[in-house]
């Protein structure tokens, strides 16, 4: 009886843990790359010259999801890179439009001249 209560216990505990990384998990933008991190640890970072294009669409086929939320649906923006063996990445940002903005932004300033780059600052975070 013991062990079946504290198997209980510890699976209510790893559910309460989980769901609380989950929570955790934040997108940034630099000059370069497009990253999602957790507590600061970078878990996936993607070249900004790698992405194809930035859509509210769902993905067609496989795709990475890297949620933050447990209702994803009005918060979903789907990244499309152009190689890679799963091409659509799936993020939750708050404010999915101007996250959109931002990081499209991102993409055309590495055409843009280096002095035009160095005086903006690119570091956006949700």
């Amino acid at each position: 009886m013991e062990t079946l209560v504290f198997s209980a216990l510890g699976l209510l505990l790893l559910g309460f843990l989980v769901t609380w990384l989950v929570t955790c998990i934040r997108y940034h933008i630099t000059p370069r790359h497009f990253k999602i991190t957790l507590f600061g640890i970078c878990l996936r970072r993607i070249p900004l010259g790698d992405i194809e294009s930035v859509t509210k669409r769902h993905p067609v086929g496989w795709s990475e999801n890297w949620w933050n939320t447990f209702h994803p649906s009005h918060r979903m923006l789907v990244i499309r890179r152009h190689r890679g063996l799963f091409r659509s990445i799936v993020i939750t940002p708050r404010n999915r439009y101007v996250f959109k903005t931002n990081l499209e932004k991102a993409i055309q300033g590495l055409n843009a001249p280096a002095e035009e780059v160095a005086q903006r600052i690119f570091l956006v975070t949700d």
